[in-house]
């Protein structure tokens, strides 16, 4: 491309180096990104992207959330630039209750933590108090869409572990969560005891 047609471009896509992305997004997913891009942060292609997903998730934009993420199959981002992104994606496609798919870009996002530099940049927004983040996406979605979603109790509780064995959550906190997917696992067996109608 000689760049004909880049005055339509907005000011934060071409400081974020996404010009060249923009362009070949469909005229739909141009428009609805023109809502955003000004409040985008535009210090890096990654910033930009991620906050536009969270102002979308703000907006219930949930499929947009999922088109720009496929959009940036072609994108280079490194590994760190690639989990902001695809962490951020599934709050999108957990939203859009596209539950399979969210299930792949948490096993995405828990496959990049296991590189060190990765899971240093996540645990790096922990506090002295709470060490472990809590906004882990791929973590706590994981765990949603297994328990919450599938009532698969014992890969609840298998993933608890693995979690543990991964440093992505506390001793103390597998107790905490075992016994609340036990409570849950009681409730909803208490549900459908109580939901049984008699035949017509």
């Amino acid at each position: 491309m000689l760049g004909f047609g880049k005055r339509d471009v907005p000011e934060n896509v071409r400081k974020a180096g996404l010009s060249k992305w923009y362009d070949n997004l469909s005229e739909k997913d141009q428009i609805k990104l023109k809502r955003y891009a000004d409040k985008a942060d535009p210090s890096s292609a990654s910033a930009f992207v991620v906050s536009v997903m969270y102002q979308a998730i703000e907006d219930h934009n949930y499929k947009f959330v999922a088109s720009v993420y496929d959009s940036l199959a072609a994108v280079k981002l490194n590994d760190i630039e690639r989990f902001d992104i695809n962490d951020a994606a599934i709050l999108g496609v957990y939203n859009a209750e596209e539950y399979d798919r969210c299930l792949e870009l948490c096993d995405i996002g828990l496959e990049l933590l296991k590189k060190k530099e990765v899971f240093d940049h996540v645990m790096a927004r922990g506090t002295p108090d709470i060490p472990i983040p809590n906004d882990i996406n791929c973590r706590n979605y994981k765990l949603n869409v297994v328990v919450g979603i599938h009532f698969d109790y014992d890969e609840g509780d298998r993933l608890l572990l693995q979690f543990k064995d991964m440093g992505l959550i506390t001793a103390e906190d597998v107790e905490y969560r075992r016994n609340g997917i036990k409570t849950f696992r009681l409730q909803r067996t208490f549900d459908n005891i109580f939901n049984v109608k008699e035949k017509e």
